[in-house]
């Protein structure tokens, strides 16, 4: 896709240009390749694979760029090729992979790399993941091992914090009934005669899919890749489609009905939230002007039980909470060499010495901050339980949360009981594996199941979700977040630069709506400050820094939202995300997202009042002079409207 810079920057932040896949048809087998990924492979309109693709992962378990070469596509009606050559560099060295696909009417695909490297690589992980849709949650899966026993499990629908499925080498997959997918995988590893695979729940990171990857987890990792030795491996998938044909299996997708304004769903908007970073830098002025016209309900604020800037920090947290009248949740990160008596006790202290008591406190050990797998040796710490009881007896006044300040992933492998506590919580990262446009924004239909898997666990208490950000904050898997000074799509970056466009709006009206409906007391999104704060710093065509990311807008429209009666929207299309609501003054009122690069048109029966909150603003004004609209309706790249009955 060929954007101007100026479009590039307003849309997405960066002047990078979006990603370029070509569509891939043979009848009714199709795909999309993507930088020498295939993504979204459908057979009559019907997804069976997110994603196929080969990837060398560095010794911190991060992606080594790859660039592609030498490509050749050939397309006929029954039938398409594709050849190229991947090159993934390293520290050590450069790895080619010479990389065949063929696709085939008749509903079968091979997915074929050579790879060899001059060098010896050492590595984490080296090869083929096939990634299947979230979708497939619940449904038969046969797996074939590698000794050519044979097991039926199903894909897990509570989100599984370990392995799943171990040591494969084929699996069968019924998504409808008469729809057979076979998968055949093999692999040559210098490590693993057999070349196995095994599957991880993808889900735990808010990936939109479940993940086979060769190697296992556990076997020693990092092992090296021998210079000069070339290793084959492949995917052979084949389709079995029994099902009586309609006639219309290649006409398309019908045009959608009328977006309907529905009835009441019995839930309410969530209070919303907003993040404060453990920053030694207070807010701008501009940043505290946009925070007290923003007036979240919380602001959950990182503190360090033992920090030596713990008080100034704190006079920067009332400062926030006075200007915009928000109640205060503390974030402890409790040193591990402190008992959680002598943290709770600490923090107590200095909070008692400034008069500052905060509605709600949430400890966590610092070594938890990291990501243990759950056959891992994890470090020995006193129990979660005994920090809530310590930090409830030096806070009486003040709700007691547990959980983890990093992701589900964590949670999920270090689950507390609800002894002590009043609410759980945790965040989420949309980059952690992957940071392409497509990826990201597929996140949000992960986030319902990470929240019916909670809710599951603790069905008793309060759950808070965030502050999520599309940078990654804090990295449990790594020494800390990749700098990202090119403003790139950059996995596991702590500066995201969409956060800057259009898709950021898009992307945090996206996860209110996948969220608002399950029973959370509390959404916070993004931070007061910072690379992921209120303020756009790179200036656009027609706009400066200081004003105001499109994202804020959004929040914005999530905090008047707040308490209200929640309604269904009828037939909304899959492209957008949406949430309806009565407002105070009893009109409807709906959030509309354009979640893709590509206009969506739509019918909306009736006379709306629009806002358009995808474009930067002042940080004292929250809304765009008003366009009425009757019935037609078309949100272009990551537009967001806020739309009012007329």
């Amino acid at each position: 896709m060929h954007l101007l810079p100026e479009t590039s920057l307003r849309l997405y932040g960066s002047t990078e240009p979006p990603a370029s896949p070509q569509h891939l048809v043979a009848g009714p087998l199709s795909c999309w390749l993507e930088n020498g990924a295939l993504r979204n492979l459908r057979w009559n309109h019907i997804e069976l694979v997110r994603g196929v693709s080969y990837l060398l992962r560095d010794t911190d378990w991060g992606t080594a760029p790859a660039t592609v070469q030498h490509l050749q596509i050939e397309q006929r009606p029954d039938h398409f090729q594709a050849r190229f050559d991947l090159l993934m560099a390293l520290p050590q060295g450069v790895l080619t992979a010479h990389v065949q696909i063929d696709g085939h009417a008749q509903g079968s695909l091979l997915f074929r790399v050579d790879a060899s490297s001059p060098d010896a690589l050492r590595t984490n992980r080296c090869g083929l993941v096939l990634l299947h849709p979230a979708g497939v949650a619940g449904t038969q899966l046969d797996v074939e091992h590698t000794s050519g026993s044979r097991d039926a499990v199903q894909f897990p629908t509570h989100i599984s914090s370990g392995q799943p499925v171990l040591d494969i080498r084929r699996l069968r997959h019924t998504p409808l009934p008469g729809l057979v997918v076979d998968y055949l995988l093999q692999a040559e590893l210098p490590h693993d005669p057999a070349g196995k695979f095994e599957m991880e729940d993808q889900r735990n990171w808010s990936d939109a899919s479940f993940k086979t990857y060769v190697g296992s987890l556990h076997d020693p990792w990092p092992y090296t890749l021998p210079a000069e030795l070339c290793l084959q491996q492949s995917l052979t998938l084949q389709i079995c489609d029994t099902r009586p044909s309609t006639g219309s299996e290649m006409t398309g997708v019908a045009p959608g009905l009328p977006v309907q304004w529905g009835p009441a769903t019995g839930a309410r908007m969530p209070a919303v939230g907003l993040g404060v970073p453990m920053l030694r830098q207070p807010c701008l002025s501009q940043e505290l002007q946009a925070v007290a016209r923003l007036r979240p309900a919380w602001l959950v604020a990182e503190v360090m039980a033992d920090g030596e800037d713990v008080e100034q920090h704190l006079c920067h947290i009332t400062e926030l909470a006075a200007a915009c009248g928000a109640q205060t949740q503390l974030d402890v990160v409790c040193p591990a060499e402190s008992t959680p008596v002598d943290a709770a006790q600490q923090l107590a202290h200095r909070c008692g010495r400034m008069g500052f008591i905060p509605h709600a406190v949430r400890p966590c050990p610092e070594p938890y901050l990291k990501s243990y797998q759950p056959q891992g040796h994890w470090p020995t710490l006193p129990s979660l339980e005994s920090y809530a009881h310590a930090f409830a007896k030096a806070f009486p006044v003040s709700r007691i949360g547990g959980g983890m300040l990093t992701y589900f992933t964590e949670l999920n492998r270090k689950r507390p009981t609800a002894e002590g506590l009043d609410f759980i919580g945790h965040t989420t990262c949309p980059i952690v594996h992957a940071a392409d446009d497509r990826s990201v924004m597929e996140t949000l239909e992960t986030l319902p199941y990470i929240l019916r898997s909670v809710k599951a666990l603790w069905p008793t208490l309060g759950y808070r979700l965030g502050p999520a950000t599309l940078a990654m904050h804090r990295n449990p898997y790594g020494d800390q977040p990749a700098d990202n000074p090119l403003h790139q799509r950059k996995a596991m970056a702590t500066d995201d630069p969409r956060h800057q466009g259009a898709y950021g709006a898009a992307w945090v009206a996206g996860y209110a709506a996948a969220v608002a409906h399950d029973g959370l007391e509390l959404l916070s999104l993004n931070h007061s400050q910072g690379s992921s704060g209120p303020l756009l710093d790179r200036a656009q065509p027609g706009w400066q820094p200081g004003i105001c990311v499109p994202a804020w807008g959004v929040q914005q429209a999530l905090v008047e939202a707040a308490g209200r009666p929640l309604h269904r929207l009828l037939h909304l299309p899959a492209a957008l995300g949406g949430l309806a609501w009565m407002s105070a003054s009893g009109k409807p009122t709906m959030l509309l997202a354009n979640l893709t690069a590509d206009p969506q048109a739509l019918h909306l029966p009736g006379r709306w009042q629009a806002h358009d909150l995808s474009i930067p603003r002042q940080p004292g004004s929250i809304e765009t002079p008003p366009t009425l609209l009757r019935e037609a309706l078309t949100l272009t790249a990551f537009q967001v409207l806020r739309l009012q009955a007329n």
